[in-house]
């Protein structure tokens, strides 16, 4: 029963994602109406394969996460895997201090320019601190972080990155839907503080949607 909600989740979110995002992630820079059969057929593959990962734990990690991405030129879709270490960090009266890893693929489409060419592909690994205040309420946490990423391309549009790494910034507040599943809304930018230039970062606004396992 739980292998079975762990996977109804992750497929209703990533259909929707997908959904949203109907023109912009075709094929090739094909469209549904151009090319169904091909554009949902990988498209299938893609969703189930992703789900039965994020199911069956293969990292054994103690979260999954899904979570959807916006910014005016670009849209996206991040899955990843949380690990929520024991954490001796200081206490203060009625609050805490903990951390946790978060390991995460994005993949980037955008808005204006079609298909493949507007595609790119990123990993990251982000240690991440939360500062709770409450038990598991909607609104419980306020969340910092500073890691690093590998973009496969870039440029986007007319974005120069210059280099394939970045750091990973971000900040976010949240809580929880229930015991097991957490939400937290995000601001997240990527550079590379100026290892290379022209450092033209990009800043993303995402939900975050973790399930714990």
């Amino acid at each position: 029963m739980k292998m079975h909600r762990l996977v109804s989740s992750s497929i209703v979110v990533c259909l929707l994602a997908v959904s949203v995002q109907s023109k912009s992630f075709a094929a090739g820079g094909e469209t549904l109406d151009s090319d169904p059969m091909e554009t949902w057929g990988w498209r299938a593959a893609m969703i189930t394969s992703l789900a039965l990962t994020l199911a069956s734990n293969p990292l054994d990690a103690d979260e999954y996460t899904v979570s959807l991405m916006g910014n005016p030129k670009t849209a996206g879709i991040k899955v990843g895997f949380r690990w929520h270490p024991e954490s001796d960090m200081a206490l203060l009266e009625g609050t805490n201090f903990s951390h946790y890893y978060h390991l995460g693929y994005n993949y980037w489409q955008s808005t204006e320019t079609g298909g493949q060419e507007g595609v790119n592909n990123v990993l990251e690994f982000v240690p991440v601190f939360r500062y709770s205040w409450a038990q598991q309420d909607v609104f419980s946490y306020v969340e910092t972080s500073v890691g690093l990423s590998v973009f496969a391309k870039t440029a986007m549009d007319d974005r120069e990155f210059s280099t394939n790494f970045q750091f990973a910034n971000g900040l976010a507040i949240g809580g929880f839907i229930s015991a097991q599943t957490s939400w937290s809304l995000q601001l997240q930018h990527y550079s590379n503080n100026s290892i290379k230039l022209p450092n033209n970062g990009i800043n993303w606004y995402n939900l975050n949607i973790a399930y714990r396992y």
